[in-house]
C-alpha cells in the first residue's frame, strides 16, 4: 500500500506544477503575445502572395483504355468448352 502511494504522490505533484505553470498570468501573457505576433506575420505574408494565372483549361485527355485493353487481351475458349 505504501509503495502505491509513493508512486501516486509524484504523479499528482507533477500535475499540480504543470497546471500552475500553464495557468499562470505570466505564461498566459506570453502565449497571447506570441499569438498576436504570428497573426500579424500571417496577414503581412498573405498580402504579398502573387496571384497566378489559371492554365488548366483543356488539360484533361480522355482515353478509351478499357476498350483497348478488351481488344488486346487474349480470348480464352474455356467458357466455350463448358457450353
Amino acid at each position: 500500500m505504501l509503495k502505491k502511494i509513493l508512486y501516486i504522490i509524484p504523479f499528482f505533484i507533477f500535475i499540480i506544477f504543470i497546471t500552475n505553470f500553464y495557468f499562470s498570468p505570466e505564461n498566459v501573457k506570453k502565449v497571447n503575445k506570441l499569438r498576436n505576433v504570428e497573426q500579424v506575420k500571417k496577414k503581412i505574408s498573405s498580402t504579398d502572395l502573387p496571384i497566378l494565372k489559371n492554365d488548366t483549361n483543356n488539360i484533361i485527355v480522355y482515353k478509351d483504355d478499357i476498350e483497348i485493353y478488351k481488344k488486346k487481351r487474349k480470348k480464352y475458349k474455356f467458357m466455350d468448352l463448358i457450353k
